[in-house]
C-alpha cells in the first residue's frame, strides 16, 4: 500500500519525492522501499476507485464546511473558532483541486470524445453511454451512507441549535468522527487507487486531518 510522492525540497533546493507506506492500523507510516517506489512509478492513469474517492470526498468536505460555517456565531472557546477557520481554509481549496482533477481527467475527455471508454476509470467497452444518445453516461452520485463519518441530519440540527460550551463539545465530537471517516476513506484509496495525484491528495489529507483531530482533543482537554 503506497502513498503518492509528496514533493519536498532537498538541501540544494531541488524537489525530491517523499513516498511513504501507511502502516497497519495502530502503526506509524514508514518510508517506502525502493521496490515499492518502483512499483508505484509503474502505475499510470486512474481507475474507478480514484474517481469515486474524489466525488465522495468533495461531498464529505462540503459537509465539513457547513459545520465550520456555524462556528462564528456559536463557539465559546477561541480554540474551536481557530480550528474551524483552519478546516475551512484547508478544505475549500482541496475541493477546488479535486474538482479540477475530475474536470481534467473525467469530464473534459468525455466531452471531447463521446466514444471514450475509460473516462470514468472503468475498464472494458460499453456501458458508459446514455441510451440512445452519444453523450457519455457516468454515475458519479454518491449516497451519504457510503461515506464514513458523515453527520446525520439530526446531528446537524443539534449542532445548529447548540451554543457556547454545548456547541464546542458537539462540534469537536462530530468533526472528529468526520475527520476519522475521511482518513479511513483516504487509506482505502491508497490501497485501491492508481492515480499518483489522487494518492498524493489522500496522503496529505491523512496527515492534515490527523493533526486536526489532535488539536480538537487538546481544545476540550484545556477546560476553563
Amino acid at each position: 500500500m503506497l502513498a503518492a510522492p509528496a514533493c519536498s525540497a532537498d538541501d540544494d533546493g531541488q524537489e525530491s519525492a517523499n513516498v511513504i507506506a501507511p502502516g497497519a492500523p495502530g502503526e506509524s507510516s514508514t518510508p517506502a522501499t525502493a521496490e515499492e517506489i518502483a512499483a508505484l512509478a509503474e502505475e499510470q492513469g486512474h481507475n474507478e476507485a480514484d474517481v469515486t474517492y474524489l466525488v465522495m470526498m468533495i461531498e464529505h468536505h462540503s459537509q465539513a464546511l457547513e459545520m465550520t460555517d456555524l462556528a462564528p456565531d456559536r463557539y465559546q472557546r477561541d480554540g474551536v473558532e481557530r480550528i474551524a477557520d483552519r478546516i475551512a481554509a484547508a478544505q475549500d481549496p482541496e475541493i477546488s483541486a479535486m474538482e479540477s482533477w475530475l474536470e481534467e481527467n473525467v469530464f473534459a475527455p468525455a466531452r471531447e470524445n463521446s466514444a471514450h471508454q475509460n473516462f470514468c476509470g472503468l475498464e472494458g467497452e460499453g456501458g458508459h453511454h446514455s441510451e440512445g444518445e452519444d453523450v457519455p453516461l457516468c454515475d458519479l452520485e454518491v449516497d451519504h451512507d457510503d461515506m464514513q463519518g458523515m453527520v446525520s441530519e439530526e446531528d446537524m440540527r443539534r449542532l445548529t441549535d447548540a451554543e457556547g460550551d454545548e456547541f464546542d463539545h458537539l462540534f469537536v465530537e462530530l468533526m472528529t468522527a468526520h475527520h476519522e471517516g475521511a482518513v479511513a476513506m483516504a487509506v482505502d484509496v491508497l490501497s485501491d487507487g492508481h492515480d499518483q495525484t489522487v494518492m498524493r491528495m489522500a496522503n496529505d489529507l491523512i496527515s492534515e486531518q490527523n493533526t486536526e483531530i489532535a488539536r480538537m482533543e487538546a481544545v476540550l482537554a484545556d477546560e476553563d
